[in-house]
């Protein structure tokens, strides 16, 4: 009997030691994960160790859309004030002139 990705993740975990996966050490280990499972970035974009790179995670997120809509959903459940703060920052105020635009945006007039 073949064992299912849930056992075959915590495995491979437990194998290669990622027992916390906060801060840098856990994006290390979410890259390693992503290579592990095949997803391969053959510039090697965003090397952070001999088995972890950005691209190998890239590489997965492209090709699974679900994990960016799981990513979304985690964020909008949160209502961390670091978000919310950051968020307003960048949100249109909905009573400001729909015709003013953004003052940085090119105008080819």
């Amino acid at each position: 009997m073949s064992r299912d990705v849930a056992e075959l993740l915590d495995a491979y975990m437990a194998q290669e030691n990622m027992h916390h996966m906060e801060g840098r050490r856990g994006v290390e280990h979410l890259c390693q994960i992503a290579g592990a499972m095949g997803y391969k970035d053959p510039q090697h974009w965003g090397q952070l160790s001999r088995k972890a790179t950005v691209g190998d995670l890239l590489a997965m997120l492209e090709d699974n859309s679900g994990m960016i809509e799981a990513m979304v959903e985690w964020i909008r459940s949160r209502n961390f004030s670091e978000f919310r703060e950051r968020l307003e920052e960048v949100v249109a105020d909905e009573e400001a002139d729909p015709g003013e635009g953004d003052p940085d945006e090119f105008d080819e007039e």
